[in-house]
């Protein structure tokens, strides 16, 4: 991995740390929490219409939040690069988590 590559995904993961909420409730739940709703100006695949709990932006980073049960990891990752104009065009950063029980990951990526 070059040099670049490597200091992207780190600033990415840093980003998700910075706004990456961890939930530490009384019944134990852990993962990651969605905030600020879905900005469907974010999607450019139809297959994720609906499908996403949140879409949103900071920077040149794009946020998608999701349950697994509604959207697949692939299918998010597909939305990804078509946002960035085509395979392969988009990094990703990938948090699994959980959210009243159901697996909710969040996928953080910028374009190439």
């Amino acid at each position: 991995m070059t040099l670049t590559k490597t200091l992207l995904l780190l600033a990415t993961a840093g980003f998700l740390a910075a706004c990456e909420e961890t939930i530490m409730a009384s019944s134990g739940e852990s993962g990651v929490s969605a905030s600020g709703g879905v900005d469907a100006s974010l999607i450019r695949d139809a297959g994720l219409t609906g499908k996403l709990d949140s879409a949103s932006q900071s920077g040149n980073a794009v946020i998608y939040a999701y349950y697994t049960d509604v959207v697949s990891d692939t299918q998010v990752l597909n939305g990804a690069d078509i946002y960035c104009g085509g395979p392969g065009q988009a990094v990703i950063n990938l948090t699994r988590g959980d959210q009243g029980g159901r697996s909710f990951n969040s996928m953080a990526f910028t374009c190439r």
